[in-house]
């Protein structure tokens, strides 16, 4: 079984700031600075120039998985797109055969942008 969700966000900075975060792995820094009580950690690898493979770990009584790793096969600046692959871990563990997520950054007006998430699941 396949299946797509997506979500839009609509934010009030600009598609080049918002990028920033969401392009590089500070966006995984940012959420567990900001929630401390879900995330318990975060771990990046390098292995490649520009994609790195990361993983995330969960605070102890967060429903789900305690942790996941994920695969970048995309980063795009030019195009603000970043692909992300769950390879261990995760909803892997929940009988998920793939799991890829897509984020892109839209222009919408000078300071505003839609941040478009993309889930790809085979199950």
């Amino acid at each position: 079984m396949e299946g797509v969700v997506s979500r839009e966000i609509e934010v009030k900075v600009s598609a080049s700031e918002t990028w920033k975060a969401y392009g590089s792995l500070l966006l995984a820094q940012i959420g567990v600075d900001a929630f401390p009580d879900k995330y318990s950690g975060f771990k990046s690898c390098k292995v490649m120039a520009t994609l790195e493979p990361s993983s995330k770990s969960f605070s102890p009584g967060v429903e789900g998985p305690p942790w996941y790793k994920e695969e970048f096969l995309v980063v795009d600046d030019v195009k603000r797109v970043k692909v992300g692959k769950f390879i261990e871990g995760g909803v892997l563990e929940q009988g998920f055969k793939s799991y890829v997520v897509t984020l892109e950054a839209i222009e919408k007006e000078e300071d505003e942008c839609i941040m478009g998430k993309h889930r790809l699941c085979i199950v």
